[in-house]
């Protein structure tokens, strides 16, 4: 797995998060909490000493994982992530107060669909592969999946938030072969099409970016371009 910007610095132990307040975190205080969570140094070794200052999110994909190959037959494997907060400061981003909650997304819901899960708004997840199909919410490898994510768990752990984040891909249509799977959370709710680049687009940041290639298992017949939602 290939990590871009992933230095890890626990809090500290025993600490448990307490006034995450009332009112929506807009992006100014989002803000003002990346900035005093980037500025609390971080335990780095020397494979990370040379790299960028760490976010205040640790996003770290759990499968797939960097090289493999997934799936069968174009389909039935699983994306698994999860969003960890660094420090107490960074709570705030990963709050309920932020939009983040437990959530169960099934497939017959209708926000089960490609763009932001309104589960964990923040986050941005693309497949290379994904097909450009006009008329469906599938246009292309800068397609956000988030909103396909079933599974939405929050946990705390040494008092940091910690956000689970699972989707099974139980059908073929998100491409196969050669893939890179591309992720980080930002602050505020992520768009359904994803610029080039997070600073193109005026997004902001929490975490770090983490791009995994891995191979989709080719499916014996082609899938049709039917309607996807």
């Amino acid at each position: 797995m290939m990590f871009i910007d992933s230095t890890n610095a626990p809090g500290p132990k025993g600490h448990r998060t307490r006034g995450l307040g009332r009112a929506a975190v807009g992006f100014a205080a989002c803000a003002l909490v990346l900035a005093a969570a980037i500025a609390t140094p971080a335990a780095a070794d020397s494979r990370t000493a040379t790299r960028m200052r760490a976010r205040p999110v640790e996003l770290t994909v759990l499968s797939p994982h960097n090289g493999e190959r997934a799936g069968q037959d174009g389909a039935g494997f699983v994306i698994d992530l999860s969003l960890t907060a660094r420090n107490r400061s960074a709570n705030t981003l990963l709050s309920p107060e932020a939009g983040y909650k437990p959530s169960f997304n099934n497939a017959t819901a209708a926000s089960f669909h490609a763009g932001p899960n309104e589960a964990t708004p923040g986050l941005v997840v693309m497949l290379s592969t994904t097909p450009n199909i006009p008329g469906t919410p599938l246009l292309g490898s800068r397609t956000n999946l988030a909103g396909l994510f079933q599974v939405n768990g929050l946990t705390a752990q040494r008092g940091l938030i910690q956000i689970r984040n699972a989707w099974r891909i139980g059908r073929t249509g998100f491409g196969s072969g050669r893939a890179t799977l591309t992720a980080y959370a930002i602050v505020g709710t992520a768009p359904a099409v994803v610029p080039k680049t997070p600073a193109a687009g005026g997004l902001l940041l929490i975490s770090n970016v983490v791009k995994v290639p891995f191979t989709i298992d080719t499916p014996m017949t082609m899938p049709s371009a039917g309607p996807v939602r």
